[in-house]
């Protein structure tokens, strides 16, 4: 049990341009899967519950007209 509590020391380091690359990458993904998301919320109609009757209206007005 007393090895749980020892701390290994690590040879290792974050320089800042590792930090950075580690930062942009998690706001890239981010700002991928946000559009990802918002790409799937504007195409999938059963996503929306309350728009596919206004999509169909629209739909029928314009082969009728």
């Amino acid at each position: 049990m007393s090895n749980l509590t020892l701390v290994c020391p690590v040879l290792a380091y974050f320089d800042p341009g590792s930090a950075s690359l580690v930062m942009q990458a998690i706001v890239g993904g981010s700002a991928g899967l946000f559009v990802f998301a918002k790409y799937l919320w504007n195409s999938v109609p059963a996503l929306r519950p309350g728009r596919k009757a206004a999509a169909d209206s629209k739909r029928q007005d314009s082969v009728a007209g």
